[in-house]
């Protein structure tokens, strides 16, 4: 748990910065000094933060390249009551919780409850969200569920990436950065306009690293890297009423697995591996061969947008996309490094005591047709019609090879192959009702979506029919109407508050490690009710801008993994749980001076279970809601001075989360840590033409020893740990045309 120093440390630091606040508005009279109005798109509609009666924090570019942010796991420090791990088996997947709310295990068969959004279409696979993104113009986070507008599995939240799109200002930038650890970026990013209506952008990144733990053994080192992204936009201007947009990205990572770690022993039957056990963070161990692991992600989109008039605009959002991924994942490199290699060598197969072997590939078509406008001048409104479907098949190849050694080689290799559909239908509202009435500051919005969810899946396995190997297949379809109501009102010109009732469900389906008996019948739909209250100000002339929301959720039919008693390598999905979730954020901006802007985000989450049945016994007294960490916070100043030769600027931001668990069994575990980062750099050295940039960068500089994730191998008895990434340092140098 967070110590009291820690938090006396933010309190008195905070206490400092509101009174820095007040001295400044004292002694200044510059009402020019205000804050820049954020736009969003949370609504599918462009609208300010301010309006949006959403719990949100939205990143420019800017912010995103001022915090290093290239890919979506890299934006959980500035998130508070987000918190995202690597997956198990892939680095290059990421699992995502939003106020408690996600689910661990991404699998061809599940889906995820924090949506991800790029450009409007839907991700249906968290595989490769670790890739770089070439030209991001946005990053948004949702709090809380979008069961109306973003409606396919959002119980948790929605993440929605903007990218650039062409415009008619021809510009061309290029970024080189080179770091510790044998770390080296390059990104390009050209605007071509062709002709007066045909727009070209593109953009292209590649990036190398060596990782930070050394493999002693064959094969690629743990955490060593290589990425490269593409995106190519096309803008037509059709006539006075028709844009048409096209967009192609392409994303590869390729590389070796992070390093599980033997950390823990939590029962006798891991007791013959205490000699490799290291509860701190190693900078070398080693596997026979770390085969490289890669991601090849690729996505087509059609954006055509047709104003109709001022009180209609009809958007279509046609999308294309598909994935093939390779991942290998050996968990234990202790037993192998610590026993100077010798272990292994007693199975023929060269794997210590697990690894896997997983082949996915997807792929996923999706149209939605959007109508946006007012009906007379009082009712703003979304509507509109939503259709996705995937097929996919996820092959796994398991070797346990302590089962080998104990005499069992009939069972010490499984090997299955999943094949999956999916189908989903929606149609969907919004509208916001503003009447005459009290000066026109009271506003009604009322949501409503249908969905229809049908999904397919058959999994052959080799241990099946007395090992004898079998197919089985299930069939899952749902349908839900989840409608929400917000109730908003302002204050004054500069202050609203808001209340709002909404609902959200998440699909059933099946558990890629399911066991014989239970895969077919898989598992049913999860539901969310969630109650939020909020309001969002500006205050001194809008240079202090102080946004706040409370929440509580009732969790219901909760979709929950447990393992199999007898098989570690398998678990099983029941609806066996019902949780209640509460909490608060507070987000705070305020230009303290001329050159020095302060940002303050906090959330606070109280999650437990309300019932917990564990093959037939309710246990929910002994689970713990996992990635749930109840105090998480990030404070940062951004100092920014011009000067003769440009203008220099200079940030420090620091993140706090306390402990939580990885998983319900509450022995895996993040323990609480605050990371802190800095920049210091000269923007827009004037050069002809041109413009130099220069920015040093520093990641996690007081080079804190914590886990990026553990497992809790229950049944024999040990926990394996992924360290986070030690000190990181290095240069960016950006040239603009």
């Amino acid at each position: 748990m967070s110590s009291p120093k820690n938090y006396s440390y933010a309190v008195r630091a905070l206490i400092m910065a509101i009174a820095a606040i007040n001295i400044s508005y004292a002694e200044q009279s510059n009402n020019s000094l205000v804050l820049e109005e954020v736009i969003v798109t949370a609504q599918k509609k462009t609208e300010s933060l301010q309006d949006a009666p959403i719990s949100l924090i939205a990143f420019g570019s800017e912010k995103l390249e001022q915090l290093g942010i290239s890919d979506v796991g890299d934006i959980q420090g500035a998130v508070p009551n987000l918190s995202t791990a690597p997956h198990p088996s892939n680095r290059n997947s990421l699992t995502a919780f939003i106020r408690g709310v996600g689910n661990a295990d991404l699998q061809i068969t599940k889906d995820p409850a924090v949506g991800v959004y790029l450009d409007g279409v839907y991700l249906g696979r968290s595989a490769g969200l670790t890739a770089d993104i070439a030209d991001v113009q946005a990053i948004e986070v949702l709090r809380g569920p979008q069961g109306t507008l973003y409606g396919r599995n959002t119980t948790g939240g929605a993440i929605s990436i903007r990218s650039a799109q062409a415009d008619e200002e021809f510009s061309l930038k290029q970024k080189f950065s080179k770091g510790n650890r044998g770390y080296w970026r390059t990104l390009t990013q050209v605007n071509l306009p062709i002709t007066d209506t045909v727009m070209v952008r593109a953009a292209f990144s590649r990036s190398a690293e060596d990782g930070w733990v050394e493999n002693i053994g064959t094969g690629k080192d743990f955490g060593e890297q290589q990425k490269q992204a593409l995106r190519l936009a096309v803008r037509w201007l059709v006539s006075d009423t028709l844009t048409l947009d096209y967009a192609f990205d392409q994303s590869e990572i390729n590389g070796g697995q992070l390093a599980y770690q033997l950390t823990h022993i939590t029962n006798p039957n891991g007791a013959g591996l205490a000699p490799f056990s290291r509860d701190t963070r190693q900078s070398a161990l080693s596997v026979n061969n770390l085969e490289k692991s890669s991601d090849d992600v690729s996505g087509h989109s059609l954006t055509a947008s047709w104003f109709i008039s001022d009180d209609l605009t009809i958007k279509s959002i046609t999308a294309y996309r598909d994935l093939d991924e390779f991942a290998y994942q050996d968990y234990s490199a202790s037993a192998h490094h610590f026993s100077g290699g010798a272990f292994p060598s007693m199975v023929a197969s060269g794997a210590e005591i697990l690894d896997t072997r997983t082949d996915k590939v997807q792929d996923q078509i999706s149209q939605e047709i959007q109508f946006l406008g007012t009906l007379y001048g009082k009712i703003d409104y979304v509507a509109g019609l939503y259709y996705f479907k995937e097929k996919g098949r996820e092959d796994q190849l398991a070797s346990l090879n302590l089962l080998a050694l104990g005499g069992f080689p009939e069972i010490a290799e499984e090997y299955n192959e999943v094949d999956a559909s999916a189908e989903s239908l929606a149609a969907f509202s919004q509208f916001e009702y503003t009447p005459d009435l009290l000066e026109q500051r009271f506003h009604l919005t009322l949501g409503m979506r249908y969905t229809n969810d049908k999904r397919e899946a058959s999994k052959y396995d080799n241990l099946f029919n007395n090992l004898n190997g079998a197919t089985v297949n299930g069939e899952q379809s749902s349908s839900k109407f989840t409608p929400s109501i917000t109730v908003a009102y302002d204050l004054s010109d500069d202050i609203n508050a808001y209340a709002k009732i909404a609902t959200a469900y998440r699909a059933g389906g099946f558990n890629t490690r399911g066991t014989e008996s239970r895969f077919a019948s898989g598992f049913d739909p999860e539901e969310l009710l969630a109650y939020e209250i909020g309001s969002k100000a500006e205050l001194f002339n809008r240079r202090v801008r102080l946004n706040l929301a409370a929440f509580l959720y009732e969790y219901t039919d909760l979709q929950v993994d447990q393992s199999d008693p007898v098989n570690i390598i398998a678990t099983d999905t029941f609806n066996a749980g019902e949780a209640e979730m509460s909490g608060a954020e507070i987000d705070l901006t305020a230009v303290l001076n001329r050159d020095l802007l302060l940002n303050v985000s906090y959330g606070y989450l109280d999650a437990n279970y309300e019932s917990f049945i564990q093959y037939g016994q309710e246990v929910s007294n002994s689970k713990n809601v996992p990635s749930a960490p109840q105090h998480s916070y990030n404070i940062s100043l951004d100092y920014a001075r011009t000067v003769s030769f440009g203008e220099l600027n200079a940030a420090l931001n620091y993140s706090w989360e306390d402990e939580y668990y990885f998983s319900s069994q509450g022995v895996a575990r993040k323990d609480d840590v605050g990371l802190l980062g800095a920049t210091l750099g000269v923007r827009n050295i004037a050069m002809g033409d041109r413009e130099l940039s220069v920015q040093l960068w520093g990641k996690n500089l007081e080079n804190k020893n914590y886990a990026a994730h553990e497992i809790d191998w229950a049944a024999s008895g040990f926990v394996t740990t992924i360290f986070g990434e030690p000190r990181s340092f290095g240069l960016d140098v950006t040239l603009s045309f």
